[in-house]
């Protein structure tokens, strides 16, 4: 969270106060609070170099190193007095030769620590007042001139001092890079909850007071979360103007939930509003949701064509998401992701957030809810669920009547049930045998209402009643297997699906208008189709080894893995299967079509395939000599894997012969750099005709010709990349302290600091030609680099450089500086659609990320 603070304290320093005057309150305790005359309950613990004792006063005195422990209490002093009448104990630390106070005192109790120049308190009532004292309450540092004690969950304060700067607080050095003073203050201990409550207060920052100032405080010291203020972070965006983004006010709801309320102003009138709350149940669930709307205004009013053209939007965005702990019921999950908005939310936002992490750039959101349930003992399984997926950055424009724009894909509900594979003919004990005993059955239900729609017909009639459809998907396998020879394993397998649907449709012809209409017809209606398939495969190895010793190649191996299949399934496209149906076009010819070509499962029914499949994968590695292995030699892979497939259909009346396709990878440097490549070889001629870029396929075989082709691959370059000398430690005789303990000191006192750096670029690049005389390419280069120049500064750039069109997509800049106590951030992209910058200074505390400001203060001092 953001930096919440926006009050101080005053302007004196308790680090640099002349001790030598402790001024004692003209007070006393018993007028305060009545104390009785009784004994005391525990036993007094004291040790010292020196002790003397009043018998007439009844009082001891305890001289230089000095303890004395009561109960919970133990008190560390140079000077301890203790009244046995009536339990007050005075204690004061050591003094120098001109009187200050050299060391403090330490008063102690259970797992509270103070320590103060002087302090008086009774062993009874656990009354107190304290000087010049200093407390650490959790990430924390307290500094007051006096403290009243009153019991043991609440103390008065006067002029306080509170900072988180961690060096202060671990002493390493008795300045402050940061402190809020305020005077008076109320400190409340209710166990974890413990808070300081404080009248007027301000911020210094290196002892300088600034304009945060508050006329009272509330700040969270205690582990429990607190509501509070949230800081926004100023900006500019050249489309939008001068911002400030995420004010607003942070607040806990019980013991398991929060909410987060912020808004995000524009001065060209653009404004947003975000609501955003977590939940979390420790071995149960967590989750949390979040709501956005934003109201964007761009371009000057008056104007309605041209780059600075007047343009208002309205864009939304709603998420939520829910993990249920798999540990609370093994046997029933329900889970959430959803992510829903306006099409052009994530490309028009006007939250930077989302040009920050490249969100602008995406292209589809998806959502699900999910209720799973697997059934004990039994090979069955079910999901109930809800999903959506949506289209982004589409342009509305091109929709009309006839041909809306369905970008919205719902599935409410879907219905999955499954069983996993069972073996119903294997022995109950031992090895399975043969291909009966290995006959494996898996079955597959699936049944949902899927609506198509758009931003324009969302949750409307239209959408219940037009653009929804309703179907079921039954699925059943058989596989078996067995090796032949034990060389070449063998397998078998046949699946048969069913399809139910809510409609078919109906073509005709309209002569008058000459268009084919489609007539949906509702009613249960359903098809069937079934398959068989087998394959055979084996590993052939080719070894070469080098009898030469000496040699830098030492061996080969090449494994090839051949696979021959073969598939049938009938033709379904026959009309005696009655799946099929005709009608007569523009010239009286008869034109076939399928009739659930519109169901939700439907998929094309399948002609009569008679097909021989064929891979073939390749694993060629060799043996190098390398001194610096422990072996004397290393493995080198030349590929991975390099796969080629094809398939022969006997069925077919033209081109029965697939094209091929390949895919692979490989690496390089020690397989530092792996590259993955994947395309495809067409062995049909083309036929162009004059003029025409693009051609047709011919049923004539020839060499085959690359169709199109991808590779992909990247790299991390850093310290260690060009060899470079690696930063020992060992090598320095010292090292600094206080903002320096990451540099090293020579014998000549020169600094020494290894600056990391780092530097990925992945690569991407494809090749599509088709059937055209000249192909298309894209080639991108995504660059992410980091480097820290000191040790408390950081910064980052990511950019994309389009190498085919030479230019680049878009710069992102991030410079971040650690300043002690703050945070420092300024984020800026200078080029490209969404140019902006943001600047932010933090605290990095979370005590004090958010603030709650109160209406009550009274003076206690």
């Amino acid at each position: 969270m953001v930096c919440t603070i926006t009050f101080g304290q005053t302007t004196e320093n308790n680090t640099n106060k002349d001790n030598s005057k402790i001024i004692t309150d003209t007070i006393k305790l018993d007028t305060v609070i009545n104390v009785k005359k009784e004994k005391l309950e525990f036993i007094v613990d004291r040790e010292s170099e020196d002790e003397r004792h009043d018998l007439k006063k009844r009082t001891s005195y305890f001289l230089r190193n000095a303890r004395v422990t009561y109960g919970d209490m133990s008190i560390y002093a140079d000077y301890i007095e203790l009244n046995w009448n009536t339990g007050d104990v005075y204690a004061e630390g050591k003094r120098d030769s001109i009187g200050q106070i050299i060391e403090p005192t330490k008063f102690i109790q259970g797992q509270q620590e103070f320590t103060q120049d002087a302090f008086k308190v009774n062993f009874k009532t656990k009354v107190g007042i304290a000087y010049n004292v200093r407390m650490t309450e959790g990430e924390g540092v307290i500094t007051a001139d006096k403290v009243k004690r009153v019991n043991d969950s609440i103390m008065y304060l006067n002029k306080a001092e509170y900072t988180t700067d961690s060096y202060f607080k671990d002493g390493k050095t008795p300045d402050r890079d940061y402190f809020i003073r305020t005077s008076p203050g109320k400190l409340i201990n209710n166990g974890e909850n413990k808070t300081l409550i404080a009248g007027p207060t301000q911020m210094f920052i290196y002892d300088i007071p600034t304009p945060l100032v508050a006329p009272f405080a509330y700040i969270p010291l205690g582990s429990k979360r607190s509501a509070g203020i949230l800081m926004p972070k100023p900006g500019e965006r050249s489309d939008l103007g001068f911002f400030v983004e995420g004010i607003g006010l942070y607040v806990p709801i019980g013991e398991y939930w929060d909410i987060k309320l912020t808004g995000d102003i524009y001065t060209k009138g653009s404004w947003g509003l975000r609501t955003d709350s977590n939940y979390k149940k420790n071995y149960r669930y967590n989750g949390g949701f979040s709501a956005s709307f934003e109201k964007r205004i761009t371009g000057i009013k008056g104007l309605t064509s041209g780059n600075n053209a007047f343009d208002k939007n309205d864009l939304f965005r709603v998420t939520w998401r829910h993990q249920q702990d798999p540990k609370s019921n093994p046997y029933t999950n329900f889970n959430a992701n959803v992510n829903f908005s306006s099409s052009k939310f994530y490309q028009n936002s006007i939250n930077t957030q989302f040009i920050q992490n490249n969100q602008v750039y995406t292209n589809n959101i998806n959502s699900s809810i999910t209720l799973n349930k697997k059934f004990k003992d039994s090979p069955f399984s079910a999901t109930l669920s809800m999903n959506h997926s949506q289209q982004m950055n589409q342009n509305s424009s091109t929709a009309n009547e006839s041909s809306p724009l369905n970008n919205i894909t719902l599935t409410a509900p879907s219905l999955n049930v499954n069983m996993s594979r069972i073996y119903p003919f294997a022995p109950k004990a031992g090895a399975k045998k043969g291909l009966i005993q290995n006959l494996g059955v898996d079955y597959t239900l699936r049944g949902a209402n899927e609506i198509r729609t758009n931003d324009k017909d969302i949750f409307t009639k239209t959408m219940w009643e037009e653009q929804s459809r309703i179907g079921a998907n039954q699925r059943m396998n058989l596989t078996s297997g067995v090796t032949l020879f034990n060389y070449f394993p063998f397998s078998f397998s046949s699946s048969y699906n069913e399809v139910w649907s809510d409609r078919k449709i109906q073509k005709s012809f309209n002569p008058l208008n000459q268009r084919t209409s489609d007539e949906v017809i509702k009613g249960f209606n359903a098809y069937r189709t079934f398959n068989v398939s087998a394959n055979i495969s084996t590993n052939i190895y080719g070894t070469f080894i080098n009898t030469n010793k000496d040699a830098k190649i030492q061996g080969i191996r090449h494994v090839l893995s051949p696979m021959v299949g073969y598939s049938f399934n009938p033709n379904f496209q026959n009309p005696s299967w009655g799946y099929y149906k005709s009608y007569e076009g523009a010239n009286m010819e008869e034109i076939w079509y399928n009739q659930y070509e519109q169901a939700l499962y439907g998929v094309a029914i399948p002609q009569l395939s008679n097909s021989l499949t064929f891979s073939l994968l390749n694993n060629l590695e060799m043996k190098v000599k390398d001194e610096k292995d422990p072996k004397g030699v290393k493995k080198v892979k030349i590929f991975e894997s390099l796969n080629f497939s094809t398939a022969y259909n006997f069925s077919a009346t033209s081109f029965r012969l697939a094209p091929i396709t390949m895919s692979g990878n490989t690496s390089f440097l020690d397989r530092k750099v792996n590259v993955q490549f994947s395309g495809q070889l067409n062995p049909y001629k083309i036929a162009f005709e004059p003029g025409k870029d693009a051609g047709k396929y011919i049923d004539e075989l020839e060499l085959p010709r690359l169709s199109n082709f991808q590779v992909g691959t990247g790299y991390t370059f850093d310290n260690s990349t060009f060899g470079g000398k690696k930063f020992d430690e060992k090598n320095y005789s010292k090292r600094g302290s206080v903002r320096d303990e990451n540099f090293y000191y020579d014998d000549q006192n020169y600094a020494h600091y290894a600056i990391p750096w780092s530097v990925s670029a992945n690569l991407a690049y494809s090749y599509n030609k088709g059937a055209n005389r000249t192909g298309r390419s894209t080639g991108t280069v995504n660059l992410n680099g980091t480097i820290k120049p000191t040790p408390y500064w950081d910064i980052s750039a990511t950019t994309t450089y389009d190498f085919i069109e030479n230019e680049f997509t878009m710069l992102n800049l991030n410079f971040e500086r650690d300043l002690r106590s703050f945070k420092m951030s300024f984020n800026w992209v200078p080029m490209g659609r969404y140019k902006y910058y943001g600047f932010m200074i933090q605290i990095k505390s979370s005590i004090l990320s958010d603030l709650k400001y109160n209406d009550r203060s009274r003076s206690i001092f």
